[in-house]
Protein backbone atom coordinates (compact mmCIF):
# COMPACT_ATOMS: atom_id res chain seq x y z
CA UNK A 1 0.00 0.00 0.00
CA UNK A 2 1.54 3.28 -1.13
CA UNK A 3 2.34 5.71 1.68
CA UNK A 4 1.58 3.07 4.37
CA UNK A 5 4.18 2.81 7.10
CA UNK A 6 4.73 -0.80 8.08
CA UNK A 7 4.57 -1.43 11.85
CA UNK A 8 7.82 -2.43 13.52
CA UNK A 9 6.47 -4.03 16.70
CA UNK A 10 5.61 -7.69 17.29
CA UNK A 11 1.78 -7.98 17.48
CA UNK A 12 1.69 -10.48 20.36
CA UNK A 13 -1.08 -8.59 22.20
CA UNK A 14 -3.19 -8.43 19.03
CA UNK A 15 -2.78 -12.19 18.57
CA UNK A 16 -3.93 -12.79 22.17
CA UNK A 17 -6.89 -10.43 21.75
CA UNK A 18 -8.05 -12.07 18.50
CA UNK A 19 -7.67 -15.54 19.99
CA UNK A 20 -9.77 -14.45 22.96
CA UNK A 21 -12.45 -13.36 20.48
CA UNK A 22 -12.43 -16.79 18.84
CA UNK A 23 -10.26 -16.08 15.78
CA UNK A 24 -8.31 -19.03 14.39
CA UNK A 25 -4.69 -18.72 13.25
CA UNK A 26 -5.64 -18.34 9.58
CA UNK A 27 -7.95 -15.42 10.39
CA UNK A 28 -5.28 -13.87 12.64
CA UNK A 29 -2.65 -14.11 9.90
CA UNK A 30 -4.95 -12.52 7.33
CA UNK A 31 -5.96 -9.71 9.71
CA UNK A 32 -2.38 -8.90 10.66
CA UNK A 33 -1.26 -8.96 7.02
CA UNK A 34 -3.98 -6.43 6.21
CA UNK A 35 -2.59 -4.26 9.01
CA UNK A 36 0.80 -4.26 7.31
CA UNK A 37 2.66 -6.81 9.43
CA UNK A 38 5.23 -8.99 7.67
CA UNK A 39 5.11 -12.77 7.70
CA UNK A 40 8.14 -12.82 10.00
CA UNK A 41 6.45 -10.55 12.55
CA UNK A 42 3.24 -12.61 12.44
CA UNK A 43 5.07 -15.92 12.74
CA UNK A 44 7.14 -14.68 15.68
CA UNK A 45 4.07 -13.19 17.37
CA UNK A 46 2.14 -16.47 17.08
CA UNK A 47 5.06 -18.41 18.55
CA UNK A 48 5.50 -15.83 21.32
CA UNK A 49 1.81 -16.00 22.16
CA UNK A 50 2.06 -19.81 22.31
CA UNK A 51 4.98 -19.58 24.71
CA UNK A 52 3.24 -17.05 26.96
CA UNK A 53 -0.04 -18.99 27.04
CA UNK A 54 1.72 -22.33 27.55
CA UNK A 55 0.45 -23.80 24.27
CA UNK A 56 2.76 -26.42 22.72
CA UNK A 57 3.19 -24.70 19.39
CA UNK A 58 1.76 -22.88 16.39
CA UNK A 59 -1.25 -24.74 15.04
CA UNK A 60 -1.61 -27.18 17.99
CA UNK A 61 -3.68 -27.02 21.18
CA UNK A 62 -2.70 -28.63 24.53
CA UNK A 63 -3.94 -32.14 25.11
CA UNK A 64 -7.54 -32.09 26.31
CA UNK A 65 -8.25 -28.57 24.94
CA UNK A 66 -9.81 -27.36 21.74
CA UNK A 67 -7.67 -25.79 18.98
CA UNK A 68 -7.63 -21.99 18.79
CA UNK A 69 -11.04 -20.58 18.02
CA UNK A 70 -13.01 -23.50 19.58
CA UNK A 71 -12.67 -22.66 23.30
CA UNK A 72 -16.47 -22.57 23.66
CA UNK A 73 -16.97 -26.02 22.18
CA UNK A 74 -17.04 -29.24 24.17
CA UNK A 75 -13.59 -30.29 25.38
CA UNK A 76 -11.99 -33.16 23.46
CA UNK A 77 -8.44 -34.39 22.94
CA UNK A 78 -6.53 -32.38 20.37
CA UNK A 79 -5.94 -34.04 17.02
CA UNK A 80 -2.51 -34.10 15.39
CA UNK A 81 -1.70 -31.27 13.02
CA UNK A 82 -2.21 -33.43 9.96
CA UNK A 83 -5.68 -34.45 11.11
CA UNK A 84 -6.53 -30.81 11.88
CA UNK A 85 -5.49 -29.82 8.39
CA UNK A 86 -7.52 -32.62 6.80
CA UNK A 87 -10.50 -32.32 9.10
CA UNK A 88 -11.04 -28.59 8.55
CA UNK A 89 -10.28 -27.53 12.16
CA UNK A 90 -10.14 -23.85 13.03
CA UNK A 91 -6.32 -23.91 13.47
CA UNK A 92 -4.08 -23.13 10.54
CA UNK A 93 -3.69 -26.05 8.16
CA UNK A 94 -0.35 -27.66 7.39
CA UNK A 95 -0.44 -26.03 3.94
CA UNK A 96 -1.09 -22.60 5.47
CA UNK A 97 1.73 -23.10 7.99
CA UNK A 98 4.03 -24.18 5.15
CA UNK A 99 3.10 -21.10 3.12
CA UNK A 100 3.74 -18.86 6.12
CA UNK A 101 7.10 -20.52 6.79
CA UNK A 102 8.06 -20.17 3.13
CA UNK A 103 7.07 -16.52 3.27
CA UNK A 104 9.24 -16.01 6.37
CA UNK A 105 12.16 -17.77 4.67
CA UNK A 106 11.69 -15.62 1.56
CA UNK A 107 11.73 -12.43 3.65
CA UNK A 108 14.82 -13.59 5.52
CA UNK A 109 16.54 -14.49 2.25
CA UNK A 110 15.64 -11.11 0.78
CA UNK A 111 17.14 -9.41 3.84
CA UNK A 112 20.29 -11.55 3.58
CA UNK A 113 20.54 -10.80 -0.15
CA UNK A 114 20.38 -7.08 0.58
CA UNK A 115 23.14 -7.41 3.17
CA UNK A 116 25.26 -9.41 0.71
CA UNK A 117 24.65 -6.70 -1.89
CA UNK A 118 25.76 -4.05 0.58
CA UNK A 119 28.89 -6.06 1.37
CA UNK A 120 29.63 -6.39 -2.35
CA UNK A 121 29.23 -2.63 -2.81
CA UNK A 122 31.48 -2.01 0.22
CA UNK A 123 34.12 -4.38 -1.18
CA UNK A 124 33.93 -2.69 -4.58
CA UNK A 125 34.30 0.72 -2.94
CA UNK A 126 37.29 -0.46 -0.88
CA UNK A 127 38.90 -2.02 -3.97
CA UNK A 128 38.48 1.27 -5.84
CA UNK A 129 40.04 3.23 -2.98
CA UNK A 130 42.96 0.76 -2.78
CA UNK A 131 43.58 1.14 -6.51
CA UNK A 132 43.60 4.93 -6.19
CA UNK A 133 45.93 4.67 -3.20
CA UNK A 134 48.32 2.43 -5.17
CA UNK A 135 48.28 4.94 -8.02
CA UNK A 136 49.09 7.79 -5.63
CA UNK A 137 51.93 5.80 -4.07
CA UNK A 138 53.37 5.05 -7.51
CA UNK A 139 53.09 8.73 -8.42
CA UNK A 140 54.84 9.70 -5.18
CA UNK A 141 57.61 7.18 -5.96
CA UNK A 142 58.07 8.73 -9.41
CA UNK A 143 58.20 12.24 -7.93
CA UNK A 144 60.72 11.10 -5.31
CA UNK A 145 62.91 9.49 -7.97
CA UNK A 146 62.82 12.69 -10.03
CA UNK A 147 63.67 14.77 -6.96
CA UNK A 148 66.49 12.38 -6.08
CA UNK A 149 67.93 12.63 -9.58
CA UNK A 150 67.64 16.43 -9.49
CA UNK A 151 69.48 16.59 -6.15
CA UNK A 152 72.24 14.31 -7.46
CA UNK A 153 72.52 16.51 -10.56
CA UNK A 154 72.81 19.66 -8.45
CA UNK A 155 75.46 18.07 -6.23
CA UNK A 156 77.43 17.02 -9.32
CA UNK A 157 77.14 20.51 -10.75
CA UNK A 158 78.31 21.99 -7.44
CA UNK A 159 81.31 19.67 -7.42
CA UNK A 160 82.18 20.71 -10.95
CA UNK A 161 81.92 24.38 -9.99
CA UNK A 162 84.18 23.83 -6.96
CA UNK A 163 86.76 22.11 -9.17
CA UNK A 164 86.60 24.97 -11.66
CA UNK A 165 87.09 27.54 -8.88
CA UNK A 166 90.01 25.52 -7.55
CA UNK A 167 91.60 25.48 -10.99
CA UNK A 168 91.17 29.26 -11.31
CA UNK A 169 92.74 29.80 -7.88
CA UNK A 170 95.72 27.66 -8.87
CA UNK A 171 96.11 29.65 -12.08
CA UNK A 172 96.02 32.91 -10.10
CA UNK A 173 98.65 31.51 -7.73
CA UNK A 174 100.92 30.83 -10.68
CA UNK A 175 100.40 34.35 -12.00
CA UNK A 176 101.08 35.89 -8.60
CA UNK A 177 104.16 33.73 -8.17
CA UNK A 178 105.57 35.29 -11.33
CA UNK A 179 104.36 38.85 -10.82
CA UNK A 180 105.00 39.18 -7.10
CA UNK A 181 108.85 39.13 -7.21
CA UNK A 182 108.92 41.83 -9.89
CA UNK A 183 106.42 43.86 -7.92
CA UNK A 184 108.50 43.44 -4.78
CA UNK A 185 111.65 44.58 -6.59
CA UNK A 186 109.86 47.64 -7.93
CA UNK A 187 108.60 48.51 -4.44
CA UNK A 188 112.12 48.18 -3.04
CA UNK A 189 113.54 50.32 -5.81
CA UNK A 190 110.92 52.96 -5.20
CA UNK A 191 111.79 52.95 -1.50
CA UNK A 192 115.49 53.50 -2.25
CA UNK A 193 114.72 56.41 -4.58
CA UNK A 194 112.51 57.96 -1.95
CA UNK A 195 115.21 57.65 0.73
CA UNK A 196 117.83 59.20 -1.58
CA UNK A 197 115.62 62.14 -2.37
CA UNK A 198 115.06 62.76 1.32
CA UNK A 199 118.82 62.88 1.97
CA UNK A 200 119.48 65.61 -0.62
CA UNK A 201 119.55 69.18 0.78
Amino acid sequence: MAGFNKPTDMPVDQVKAMRARGFDNNQIVQALQRNGYSSTQIFDALNQADLVSGNPGFGEAPYGQQPYGQQGAAAQPAQPMQESAQGGGSGASAEEIEELVESVIAEKWESISKEIGKMAEWKSDIDGKLIKMDQKIESMKDDFDKLHQAIIGKIGEYDRNILAVGSEIKAMEKVFSKVLPVFTDNVNELSRITDAMKKKP
